[in-house]
């Protein structure tokens, strides 16, 4: 299989199916897969894709895809040829808007198909709604779930769900799971903010180690000032899950002072916190922490 595009639903599909024992060819014009996670995440899941035997082809573009004898032939920018059974074009979404005849109701897509809304998801006529893909960014069930309650309270005059939260979770259903909730390493150095970072490894977690899960790992970014969480990174086992106490942390403007002075089930892979949290003690005091 050949897959075009390795964003989230790309680099999905290409451990699926590379861990079903196909021969998985990724392909994308970008230096890197998931560009929007933390450097250091990204190319950890990268690894673990060659580890699962997915061959990763960066800076190259498709010129053109023909079908000869059966076989699928995709010709790329840099003069390779590759051959497969299938081909899976990854590379963006196309809007679904262009069956719901819009110009009835005297609306229109914009140049991406998507239609404009405002802070209550109405559209430019006030008694109809829009959420979800047909908004655009960022197109995830959760918080498309979350704008279609809170269209609904604003349409039935309910006060008690007026917006979405600004923290926005990810995550990402590969092999291992990846979930990040607010700023990389990449974007504190953007905002030049004097950040510190903590992380806690599974394979240094009794519960990691059970479950096998040893290259999991959890990455705290913190500003140096006042310990405030800043962004949260987990690559491995139940990562969509793990993200949440971190998440909620940020919420609230916690610092990671919460996870050392808390308690945590044992063994579990939450407690991964306080050790990455410990770390993150030893990284800013210039020396490592006893734990």
């Amino acid at each position: 299989m050949v897959i075009i595009g390795a964003g989230v639903i790309g680099c999905e599909y290409a451990c699926t199916f590379a861990a079903l024992g196909i021969e998985v060819t990724l392909v994308d014009a970008r230096d890197c897969i998931l560009p929007f996670l933390d450097k250091e995440i990204s190319q950890l899941l990268a690894d673990e894709l060659k580890e699962l035997g997915v061959k990763l082809i960066f800076n190259d573009l498709v010129e053109k895809v023909e079908m000869k004898n059966g076989l699928c032939e995709t010709f790329l920018k840099s003069g390779k040829a590759l051959i497969s059974e299938t081909h899976l074009y990854a590379a963006g979404r196309l809007e679904n808007t262009g069956k719901l005849r819009l110009e009835n109701v005297n609306l229109a897509a914009n140049n991406r198909g998507h239609l404009e809304v405002n802070e209550h998801y109405q559209t430019k006529i006030p008694h109809i709604y829009a959420v979800g893909d047909v908004i655009g960014f960022p197109s995830l069930a959760s918080t498309s779930m979350e704008q279609g309650r809170v269209a609904m309270c604003h349409a039935f005059n309910f006060l008690y769900k007026e917006k979405i939260a600004a923290l926005l979770p990810f995550g990402i259903y590969t092999i291992p799971e990846v979930s990040m909730v607010g700023m990389t390493e990449e974007d504190a150095k953007k905002q030049s903010i004097d950040y510190e970072i903590g992380k806690s490894r599974y394979a240094d977690n009794p519960r990691g180690q059970i479950i096998g899960n040893e290259r999991g790992m959890l990455k705290l970014i913190f500003d140096k000032a006042d310990k405030k969480l800043l962004g949260v990174h987990v690559i491995g086992d139940n990562a969509s899950e793990i993200v949440h106490i971190g998440m909620i942390t940020m919420y609230f403007g916690g610092t990671i002072d919460a996870f050392i002075n808390s308690v945590f089930n044992y063994p579990t892979l939450s407690d991964i916190y306080k050790y990455a949290a410990y770390d993150g003690l030893g990284n800013l005091s210039g020396h490592k922490i006893r734990k």
